[in-house]
């Protein structure tokens, strides 16, 4: 063969090759997603509950336990290892609603075969840990 015919055929490969995404860098999976949301704090206080979340072309819902009860609706932008995002959800003015399940802010994100592992701290050292499995 000549060289110029193994040159096309190396350059046809590593153009296909190079069409392979990687879910990381990418994008997030759309789908259901169902599991855990955790927060501990630096005094070791730790909030756990079931969540459901939903992903679909960059919009989000998602949804706590019946004892907690917290919704959350908006949008979500992917760039580079973090997502953000922008919970459009209004609350009401009292303590019966745990808004520190919502999703809202930037995560770094990990995709593990069917699971999405989303974390970040704010200011005062608190870790939010979601841990979801699509359904």
């Amino acid at each position: 063969m000549k060289p110029k015919g193994l040159f096309f055929i190396l350059l046809l490969l590593l153009s296909v090759g190079g069409c392979k995404k990687d879910n990381n860098g990418k994008a997030i999976l759309d789908g259901n997603y169902a599991g855990k949301f955790l927060v501990s704090s630096q005094s070791g206080a730790i909030l756990r509950d079931s969540v459901v979340v939903s992903l679909r072309q960059g919009q989000f819902n998602s949804l706590t336990s019946p004892s907690t009860l917290t919704t959350g609706k908006g949008s979500y932008l992917i760039q580079g290892g973090t997502t953000t995002f922008t919970n459009m959800e209004a609350f009401p003015d009292n303590t019966s609603v745990v808004t520190t399940a919502v999703l809202n802010g930037s995560y770094t994100y990990v995709i593990k075969g069917d699971s999405i592992f989303l974390a970040k701290t704010d200011a005062s050292q608190n870790v939010y840990t979601y841990k979801l499995k699509k359904q």
